[in-house]
């Protein structure tokens, strides 16, 4: 079983991947909505899933489009991962 601190010993962008990575496998929908509403910048922006027509890899692309622009957001999200990840593993 994985623990907090194996996960804290992970680089953000190690955490983002995985963490991205389970919830595109899992078809987690929900999650990676989330994700994307709390990206500084972007939380006006997502609205309702329901009424977006937005599919995972749309909104997995959509992230990563964030983390590029601006590399902070993976150390900004590292909680999230984190939680996530020892939610789901």
């Amino acid at each position: 079983m994985i623990t907090r601190d194996d996960l804290e010993t992970l680089t953000s962008h190690q955490l983002h991947e995985q963490a991205v990575g389970l919830g595109k496998s899992g078809g987690d929908i929900d999650w990676l909505w989330h994700l994307l509403g709390s990206i500084p910048g972007t939380q006006d922006q997502p609205g309702e899933l329901d009424d977006s027509g937005l599919d995972i890899p749309t909104i997995i692309g959509a992230i990563n489009s964030c983390v590029r622009a601006d590399r902070t957001t993976e150390e900004t999200l590292r909680p999230q991962y984190v939680d996530y990840l020892l939610e789901h593993l």
